[in-house]
């Protein structure tokens, strides 16, 4: 009987109806909030930490530090001037920095920017692959901390355009909302994961809360 069901699922859900599925999706996504758990590496270098993101379209970003390195730092990002404005937790919270988005302060360890932090991220990444016309599989069904949904793998053709991803892993709610990305690199190593635990969409933000 399971397998049958298994059967009828990727019958029902091709890769095709699932990606256009999280483009509507997306399409009525205004603004939302998220937690989430990211770990990256680079060389013998590894990162892990925990965001909290607060996102209004078209590009507005808050970010927070939640776990691990530069807990309490927050950052924002305005598309309208393409500045992030940031300042670190504790004692030096009343000092307020400008900086251009590609600063090596406010990028990740793998290169990605504050505008690449949260689902929208995601979603992009999903949608350009596609269009891109790279080589795309489900690879099956997962059930995980209450939630369930597919995973489809991209192999990503040109890595050097995405900070050195070979292949990805998207895992997507069964309500089209990203659960979880996974990425390896030319060489085959786990180099990042980004685990969307706590996502609530189309939410009143203050407009206080763009501004840093």
């Amino acid at each position: 009987m399971e397998v049958l069901m298994s059967i009828f699922i990727f019958t029902q859900f091709s890769i095709d109806s699932i990606i256009e599925k999280c483009k509507i999706k997306w399409d009525a996504i205004e603004t939302y909030t998220c937690t989430y758990e990211s770990y990256q590496k680079k060389g013998k270098e590894e990162d892990k930490r925990t965001y909290f993101v607060e996102f209004k379209k078209p590009l507005w970003i808050r970010l927070k530090v939640l776990k691990g390195k530069d807990r309490g730092s927050e950052v924002m990002y305005n598309p309208e001037k393409d500045i992030v404005r940031g300042r670190k937790g504790g004692l030096l919270r009343g000092i307020v920095l400008t900086l251009k988005p590609d600063d090596k302060k406010v990028v990740s360890l793998r290169g990605y920017r504050v505008y690449h932090a949260g689902i929208g991220e995601i979603y992009r990444r999903i949608f350009e692959y596609y269009e891109k016309g790279y080589p795309v599989k489900l690879i099956g069904k997962f059930k995980e901390e209450g939630f369930e949904g597919w995973k489809i793998e991209f192999e990503v053709k040109e890595p050097g355009e995405f900070f050195g991803c070979a292949r990805e892993v998207f895992w997507i709610r069964n309500d089209f909302i990203p659960y979880k990305c996974e990425q390896w690199n030319e060489n085959g190593e786990y180099v990042l994961y980004s685990r969307f635990f706590k996502v609530d969409i189309n939410v009143s933000i203050k407009e206080e809360r763009f501004k840093l």
